[in-house]
């Protein structure tokens, strides 16, 4: 049963596939229309000499004394196919172990069909002498006809035959329910039925037309159950013409909803189109049992699968079936333990899959009249060519160049759609970008105008919903919805319905406020005007603005700035470096030198610089905005003050003047050893990211900085050595001041550890420091005296805190 086509035997299969690979493509071809056939020729002799009786017998009708036997009744399949017989009128007789769950079904099926009769008779099947019981008890019961047998008990077990318990009696019980129960059964009934139209249904299962490991008897028994339909179907198709009874082979698939699936752990279980629901199989069931059918597998995955498995050689049915019945856990761990084999089968596949397509691309083979045509053609261009060089003579052919062309031509007539060709070529490069900005401008007319949300407001406003506020009006969802409606389909895209949950606050009457919908409205029209604007600047045209891309777009925004109308155009150069340096500090703490377009966007740096086009902005503001005029010039100011000897870089001693000398010089050497330096000093940019970092010390990124600078063996975390490491550095610096006594390194990295409460309790992560909320702080004891001096004097600060009100923000 395992394989119709290829032998058992591995040798023989492989001698098989051997032969026939060595046979020519003719003779290869005439060999398959011969099986052919042959095959078709043994067909037609079986059906001949085997059909005595119609293809199909006559559909089967219940009356009044027409009853179904059905084992296994109280669930699963079992329970549904009852359901589904009720539905066409018979009286059943529901045979299995569970009294309580037959009973709720018998009473469940009377409301049901009040019309029926069904008799419960609690017997497990398994016992010894339990079908003749069954059959007594049958017997005694009046005016009952069988005319439909259902033998579906059964039990499912999928553990390796070795690793059974031997006092476990479950092999036992499948070969009493497989194999017992329905030969003496149908033995018992059988010849009662003959006269009368009549079913016997033997639900066997997918896996017995393939020998299965880890499911050695299970498969075993339910072969047996399939050979014994089968051939009794053929026997008594020899020996009765009435065409009254039919004999129905169900083999279905992975059921869910059945005991089966509930304690096994098996993938076959859990595949998404093999498995079905016990519902679905017994409709199938019925319904072919009743059209008279002999055959039944539910559904076409199953179907398929049973083809494919009795076509592909024994020891690779074998094997799909030793995982199939296997746990998630033990495929990975069989996975893991032959994973070289794997990838070598992988790249096998690989290999011929590729000699397949090389042979599908290979030109026809050219007859002796394409020769001659070939030949005349070629002559007749080298005379061509030999001509045209005797007129020219300076002028030569280059022979490696057609063969490089011809063989590209021959082996890549298409790019693969991963590669995108970006032109270098300055003709290339300049319909790259009008092509570009012809799809930006194009886009920038979806996008709604000025006017048009006014417009908008305007309905709002005229669609508010009572009671109306003056000063606040607003309007509920279903006036929304009617003004989206009434709306242009720009504006319809722009309001989703989810908006409007997003917008709603605890509103009495389920309003939304029309000035946070305007405003929303204005946003997104901000938010795709600055998108485009800046992919104007995308020179690659991927979504990401390089480091020369945005310092090419603020450098062309300094004129439409007011605030920026003080700057001199010497300054220029210096005030974009320190704008893009603050964008890509903490946009691109990777490095990677690109940041994508939305996250400019949500970010609100943009927001920070663009508010330097209002003309009555607060100087307050100004001076603590990045962008501003008066912080880059404050910037810049004091890298110049740090250069001493004006060579427009720092060296080391000049870096440790920074905020009046209060930073240790451990921290001092370990920046200039992480940092990017030219000949030991640093250059602007790198001053740049140190200033951001120390300003902004409790972000992600600033701590990022200076976590790196402070792991000094690149661990990715700190240990108690590298805090001694850098406090020895604040000791000495504290030596030379006259401040109070110094406490001891454990009283500090017990606070420290306090503070920061880390996962491992000896070390300290970034991911601990930007958990804890004071990692700015943690760090600033270790590298900065003024910070440490403020932290141990932090009780004696107090009182001048609370009596002096300081509403200042500090970075």
């Amino acid at each position: 049963m395992t394989s119709y086509l290829w032998p058992s035997s591995p040798l023989a299969t492989i001698t098989i596939l051997v032969l026939l690979h060595c046979i020519p493509a003719s003779y290869l071809g005439l060999l398959c229309k011969f099986y052919i056939i042959i095959y078709l020729l043994f067909m037609f002799i079986g059906y001949l000499f085997s059909s005595k009786r119609q293809s199909r017998s006559l559909p089967l009708v219940a009356n009044r004394t027409s009853y179904a036997l059905v084992t296994g009744a109280s669930s699963g399949i079992g329970a549904q196919i009852c359901r589904c017989l009720i539905q066409h009128d018979f009286n059943l007789i529901m045979v299995a172990r569970s009294q309580t769950k037959l009973n709720q079904l018998a009473d469940e099926f009377r409301q049901i069909n009040p019309n029926i009769n069904i008799h419960v008779i609690i017997q497990d099947l398994s016992e010894s002498n339990a079908v003749e019981n069954l059959i007594n008890k049958i017997d005694t019961l009046k005016n009952t006809n069988i005319d439909i047998i259902i033998n579906n008990a059964g039990r499912g077990y999928s553990k390796p035959y070795l690793q059974t318990d031997i006092n476990d009696n479950v092999y036992e019980q499948m070969i009493a329910l497989h194999i017992r129960a329905p030969s003496l059964l149908i033995r018992h009934y059988l010849p009662k039925m003959l006269d009368r139209p009549s079913r016997i249904v033997n639900i066997s299962s997918e896996i017995s037309y393939m020998s299965s490991p880890r499911a050695v008897m299970y498969a075993s028994t339910k072969a047996f159950l399939t050979q014994l339909t089968t051939s009794l179907d053929y026997e008594i198709e020899q020996l009765n013409d009435k065409n009254n009874i039919s004999l129905l082979l169900a083999t279905p698939g992975p059921v869910l909803d059945t005991e089966f699936d509930r304690h096994d752990e098996s993938i076959v279980f859990h595949l998404p189109f093999v498995t079905l629901t016990a519902k679905q199989v017994a409709q199938q069931i019925v319904d072919a049992c009743l059209r008279g059918d002999r055959f039944c597998t539910p559904g076409w995955a199953n179907q398929l699968t049973i083809w494919l498995m009795t076509k592909v050689p024994l020891s690779f049915a074998h094997l799909i079936c030793w995982l199939l019945w296997a746990s998630w856990p033990e495929v990975k761990q069989w996975l893991y333990e032959r994973r070289h084999l794997v990838i070598i089968c992988f790249n096998l596949m690989d290999k011929i899959v590729q000699n397949l397509k090389k042979q599908l691309k290979e030109p026809k083979s050219v007859t002796v009249e394409d020769e001659l045509d070939l030949f005349t053609k070629y002559l007749k261009e080298e005379r061509n060519a030999s001509h045209q060089n005797d007129l020219t003579p300076n002028r030569k052919l280059d022979t490696n160049t057609d063969v490089t062309k011809a063989y590209s031509q021959q082996h890549m007539p298409t790019i693969p759609r991963f590669y995108e060709h970006i032109p270098n070529d300055p003709l290339g490069m300049k319909l790259r970008e009008e092509a570009r900005a012809l799809f930006l401008h194009r886009k920038s007319q979806e996008v709604i105008s000025s006017d048009e949300a006014n417009n908008l407001l305007t309905l709002l406003e005229e669609n508010a919903t009572p009671p109306h506020d003056p000063e606040s009006p607003k309007i509920n969802y279903d006036d929304f919805i009617r003004v989206v409606q009434k709306s242009s389909p720009d504006i319809a895209n722009l309001f989703p319905p989810t908006l409007f949950a997003d917008l709603y606050h605890n509103d009495p009457y389920g309003r939304v406020r029309i000035l946070d919908l305007y405003q929303y409205t204005m946003r997104k029209m901000w938010y795709y005007h600055s998108r485009m604007g800046l992919s104007l600047y995308d020179s690659i045209g991927q979504g990401n603005l390089r480091e020369s891309d945005l310092e090419d777009y603020i450098l062309e925004l300094i004129p439409t700035m007011h605030q920026l109308s003080q700057l001199q155009k010497t300054f220029y150069k210096f005030y974009v470096c320190t704008a893009v340096r603050k964008f890509f500090f903490f946009l691109d703490p990777l490095r990677t030198g690109r940041i994508a377009i939305p996250d400019i966007l949500c970010s609100g740096y943009l927001d920070k610089l663009l508010e330097l086009r209002e003309e009555d902005a607060d100087l307050d503001d100004l001076e603590q905005n990045w962008f501003s005029c008066q912080s880059a010039s404050k910037i810049y100011t004091r890298y110049l003050q740090l250069d001493k000897d004006h060579n427009g870089l720092l060296s080391r001693d000049e870096l440790a003047k920074y905020n009046s000398s209060t930073l240790t010089p451990v921290f001092i050497t370990r920046v200039f050893q992480e940092c990017l330096t030219y000949s030991g000093e640093m250059d602007y940019k790198s001053y740049l990211d140190f200033v951001l970092a120390l300003e902004n010390r409790n972000s992600p990124q600033g701590l990022r900085y200076l976590f790196q600078i402070m792991d000094v063996d690149n661990k990715g975390y700190l240990h108690p050595g590298d805090l001694n490491f850098f406090y020895r550095g604040m000791i000495q610096m504290l030596s030379t001041r006259p401040l109070t006594e110094v406490p001891p390194f454990n009283n500090v990295q017990n606070e420290i550890f306090d503070m920061v409460k880390p996962v491992d309790s000896m070390r300290i992560t970034l991911k601990d420091l930007i958990n804890c909320g004071q990692g700015g702080l943690v760090l600033s004891i270790l590298i900065d005296i003024s910070s440490f001096w403020t932290y141990e004097n932090r009780e004696s600060l107090i009182p001048q805190a609370a009596t002096t009100k300081d509403d200042s923000i500090h970075v």
